[in-house]
């Protein structure tokens, strides 16, 4: 197997894994992205390349960078250091509590406030 065939067989496993992480079905896929299903078959057997755009649309679809699709590489979140304490500091609520965070974020986001 050549270096170009082992690539987008690559590639192709971690468009595989990433819709199965979604929870999506080949259908769904070829759905969004107006191709047939054996063409997303295809794709994620790695016997069809798979164009720039689509490449595109399917890091959108699955939530993922197209730099991870195409290397497996994770790049460091681009979040504030807060969303990570704010993760650890809702851990554990009820779901009535996470509701109210929720809410209050709202309210914080959109309400008027007077800094």
């Amino acid at each position: 197997m050549g270096e170009s065939e082992a690539s987008r067989v690559a590639i192709a496993q971690r468009l595989r894994e990433s819709r199965e992480y979604v929870g999506l079905s080949q259908d769904e896929v070829a759905s969004a992205l107006g191709l047939s299903r054996p063409a997303v078959t295809n794709i994620e057997n790695g016997s069809r390349k798979v164009e720039a755009t689509e490449l595109h649309h399917l890091a959108r679809l699955y939530r993922r960078t197209v730099d991870y699709l195409l290397t497996g590489m994770r790049t460091p979140a681009a979040e504030p250091a807060q969303l990570a304490f704010l993760a650890r500091a809702v851990r554990g609520l009820s779901e009535r509590d996470l509701g109210e965070v929720a809410r209050f974020a709202e309210f914080l986001k959109h309400g008027k406030r007077s800094d």
